[in-house]
């Protein structure tokens, strides 16, 4: 019978796998149930779990033939790839993700023999997606962090057209913020050596202090309309949304106005 895939995000227990124990009339009518919604959905492959069912079971099929997995172990994992994949719990998205190249899988029959299967490129992808969800997870456990990132905001901006070239990581606005944090930070850290300084010593200070005031300021009125700019040219970009900007320029002022009253209070 063709069963309702779980999609995202809707969710069962992701933490909650079971073991087959009972090779019976209820299994078979899973595996059938299985095969029905794959057949019937033109995918390759199905977990258990992607149907509502807690078993830790698995479809899949190779050369168009059906593979039944029960109780699956990945015993060995040879090479490494790094796939662009889609799954039906995330309809209308990829992500690139890590996968082994070879794999090696013991697992069970539907009459509970012990079986062994060798898998190598797109079979051993699709097992291993599958097992994600048998183990209680989903390919985003499989992603770096800059894909999981971009991932995530796929599933917020419901669109699969957002690449990491979308918001790159070498951000104009991002320096800026870079510069302004380790500008405050030198100028706490000079503040120090005014204990040790007297007369002309201590004026010159004083002097490169305001400058470096003057210097903060400007990165921070720089930073909040370059940075617009580039929300608007990188508009999937988390960290270029225009409230991110407007706080972060809010945050570097606190920062600018504690380190001036420092400067006032002891110069």
């Amino acid at each position: 019978m063709i069963q309702e895939i779980i999609t995202y995000p809707a969710q069962t227990d992701f933490g909650f796998g079971g073991t087959v124990r009972h090779f019976d009339e209820t299994l078979t009518q899973l595996l059938t149930d299985l095969k029905d919604t794959i057949t019937a959905n033109n995918l390759e492959g199905l977990s258990a779990y992607q149907i509502s069912s807690p078993l830790t079971v698995m479809v899949v099929k190779k050369d168009n033939e059906f593979i039944e997995i029960i109780n699956p172990t990945i015993f060995t994992k040879e090479g490494k790839l790094h796939p662009t994949e889609s799954t039906a719990y995330f309809p209308n998205l990829t992500a690139t993700t890590t996968r082994a190249q070879k794999i090696k899988v013991m697992y069970e029959d539907r009459e509970g023999q012990q079986q062994f299967l060798t898998a190598e490129d797109d079979l051993a992808i699709l097992i291993q997606r599958k097992m994600d969800y048998l183990l209680g997870s989903t390919f985003l456990a499989r992603m770096s962090i800059e894909e999981k990132e971009l991932f995530e905001n796929k599933l917020t901006q419901n669109t699969n057209n957002i690449t990491l070239e979308s918001c790159p990581t070498n951000l104009v606005g991002d320096k800026l913020l870079k510069g302004i944090k380790y500008g405050v930070i030198g100028g706490v850290i000079a503040l120090g050596t005014s204990f040790f300084l007297e007369g002309s010593a201590l004026n010159l200070l004083k002097t490169l202090e305001y400058s470096l005031l003057a210097i903060l300021l400007l990165a921070t009125v720089t930073y909040f309309f370059y940075a617009q700019y580039e929300g608007k040219k990188y508009n999937h970009c988390t960290s270029c949304q225009i409230a991110n900007v407007a706080a972060m320029t809010l945050i570097k002022t606190i920062h600018i106005i504690g380190l001036f009253l420092l400067i006032y209070f002891l110069l």
